[in-house]
């Protein structure tokens, strides 16, 4: 597993130097684009427009998707960083009414609560029916008084990995590798205008440019690998992994990289030959005409980036973009969150419960298989009153022959008051002033209850079985 992470990184490392090699244009290029990857405070806006072609999408006309984002970030801290940004997005001209608001602060991703009623707004706009709109109707007035939505914690997006050291250091190391590993080389793409520098790329061009590349890695292999192993070292150094503390794990983690030193040789010898025999000829045959074309600016105080491309598939214009973005240094406050505030789970769970008691399922079907072992899944159809089906799984327990699933997670799918009593040790459903008992096994806090018992609560059952693959059908008596 750790080698194959290697070989991604070593084949990401070889596509980050696509973008640049070490003449005089491409040095330019290479401490500008350093420029502006050092700030760590700035403003900054993008417009972006995509068309895609009626072919791709199987539509009655292309479909054209504008995205205009603008916003504050501090990186100065990248285990503490700072995003503040509004997103406009428009479909075929159909779009948000006002913007939706992303904040990244404490370690904590936000959205606004009216991305809700804009992906639902659009929804309807476009004629889908995903959601009810009874359901959709209260649970809007559940969240009259919630400001934003917590998406996620940045640690379940950084995973194990923190910073020890700052953003510009890990620039600097970038660069440093890419003029050391690739000294002398030109990529021919980076041509010099009045304020920047432009990267063009034709299926003709970026054919010939691989082609270079690979001779140059090929001419260069010792060279290569080792700037990239000093390279990589720097990384190790500058990120701290949860659980590989020390030089010993470090030593370890390093030997694993120098011991795909031959492999990496093979690669390129696989891929001059390759070269050789022409086959990347189909390449341009395919994409011809396809490009994109960036260029990097600063005008005074402001940094910018023009991205346009067009892809060109066997003679079929597949699609297009066009985009603009400005940066501005200047300083950015971190600021918390004010306001009320509500997690994605809670949201779930919130939806969950409105769409059980005012679009109830009327139906289910759980399959299984007699081989149960601990955590296995049951397989959960669903099939409201409004017709709608949803399909998921849920844990169950075989004993004695007899499945036994969770009374809470079937019972309040179908709309039931579903309680315990911790005094009695025992499950109720309760309908007004009646307590039917459904006590069953407890199974790791859950009670888990025959498919029979749920007859006490007038459902129809039946059973299906084929060898070692069952089904029951829990249905509500209309």
């Amino acid at each position: 597993m750790l080698k194959r992470k290697i070989s991604l990184l070593i084949a990401a490392l070889m596509l980050f130097s696509m973008l640049t090699g070490c003449s005089a244009n491409e040095l330019g290029y290479l401490n500008l684009s350093g420029e502006i990857n050092n700030l760590t405070q700035y403003g900054f806006k993008t417009s972006t427009q995509v068309e895609i072609s009626k072919m791709i999408t199987g539509g009655e006309k292309n479909s054209k998707i504008d995205l205009e984002i603008s916003g504050d970030a501090n990186i100065e801290d990248l285990n503490a960083m700072y995003l503040n940004m509004d997103i406009n997005v428009k479909v075929d001209g159909k779009g948000n009414t006002e913007p939706v608001k992303l904040i990244i602060a404490d370690n904590t991703i936000y959205i606004s609560k009216n991305a809700i009623t804009e992906v639902l707004r659009l929804q309807e706009e476009f004629g889908e029916d995903e959601y009810s709109p009874l359901v959709v109707e209260k649970l809007l007035q559940e969240l009259k008084d919630t400001d934003y939505i917590v998406i996620s914690e940045m640690e379940d997006v950084y995973g194990s990995v923190s910073y020890k050291q700052d953003y510009t250091v890990l620039v600097e190391s970038a660069k440093e590798y890419l003029k050391s590993a690739f000294k002398g080389f030109d990529s021919k793409l980076i041509t010099k205008t009045s304020n920047g520098y432009t990267v063009e790329l034709t299926s003709e061009s970026a054919v010939a440019f691989v082609e270079r590349l690979v001779k140059y890695i090929s001419e260069n292999k010792k060279l290569v690998f080792d700037e990239t192993i000093k390279y990589l070292e720097k990384i190790y150094a500058a990120i701290e992994i949860e659980g590989m503390e020390g030089s010993v794990e470090a030593a370890e983690v390093m030997a694993e990289f120098e011991g795909m030193r031959e492999s990496f040789y093979s690669a390129i010898d696989e891929a001059t030959s390759y070269m050789e025999t022409g086959g990347q000829k189909e390449i341009i045959d395919m994409l011809d005409r396809s490009y994109i074309k960036s260029e990097i600016y600063k005008k005074g105080s402001i940094y910018g980036q023009n991205i346009e491309g067009e892809l060109i598939f066997d003679d079929i214009i597949a699609g297009n973009i066009k985009s603009k973005s400005e940066i501005t240094a200047k300083t950015v406050k971190k600021n918390s969150v004010a306001g009320t505030i509500m997690t994605l789970e809670e949201l779930e769970n919130l939806y969950s419960v409105l769409e059980n008691k005012y679009n109830p399922v009327e139906t289910i079907e759980i399959s299984w298989y007699s081989w149960y072992e601990p955590g296995d899944k049951a397989d959960v159809s669903m099939y409201r009153t409004d017709g709608k089906y949803n399909w998921g799984y849920q844990s169950y327990v075989i004993i004695e022959d007899r499945v036994y699933l969770p009374l809470r997670y079937i019972g309040e799918t179908f709309g039931e008051d579903v309680q315990w009593d911790d005094a009695s040790k025992k499950a109720y459903v309760v309908r007004g002033s009646e307590k039917i008992d459904m006590t069953g096994v407890l199974v790791d806090g859950k009670t888990m209850v025959k498919v029979r018992d749920f007859e006490k609560l007038g459902y129809k059952i039946d059973f299906t079985q084929d060898e070692d693959w069952s089904m029951a059908t829990i249905e509500k008596n209309k």
